[in-house]
């Protein structure tokens, strides 16, 4: 998935982030939960930089689903690593997004893990909701 995700990625930001120690294991590894959280970061700092923020469509309404999340892990890090995940968007459709994410150690390029999410966009109603033109890239709707 890593090749595939990385030349997928539209309009990518990177976005570092620090393994806390409360994000380990017993044998000092990052936990595989902890790269929810963190690709989550990472996509909530991709809307922001394109001037759109979880709390403005909420407060507009537009709630975020996931829908599908898939992850693959590639190499461990541990405790204070640093971690740069390239995120951006794979594909937009009337009522959903989905975004890619690649992480790398920010020390050594070594790839660790790449995923993706999915997530539908409803309403207060649960109904689904034409995705905000703020999650949209031109050329990439289907």
């Amino acid at each position: 998935m890593s090749a595939d995700v990385l030349a997928a990625l539209v309009e990518p930001i990177v976005h570092r982030v620090r393994v806390r120690y409360c994000e380990t294991d017993r044998m000092g590894v990052a936990h595989h939960g902890s790269y929810v959280a963190w690709f989550e970061e990472a996509r909530t700092e991709w809307m922001r930089a394109r001037g759109a923020s979880y709390r403005a469509m909420e407060d507009a309404g537009d709630l975020l689903q996931v829908v599908h999340l898939d992850v693959r892990y590639r190499s461990s890090v541990t405790y204070d690593d640093e971690l740069a995940i390239e995120v951006g968007l794979i594909e937009t459709r009337n009522a959903s997004v989905t975004i890619g994410y690649v992480a790398r150690g920010a020390a050594d390029a070594r790839l660790v893990a790449t995923g993706r999410t999915t997530l539908a966009c409803v309403g207060r109603d649960g109904k689904l909701r034409r995705l905000p033109d703020a999650l949209r890239v031109p050329g990439t709707a289907r």
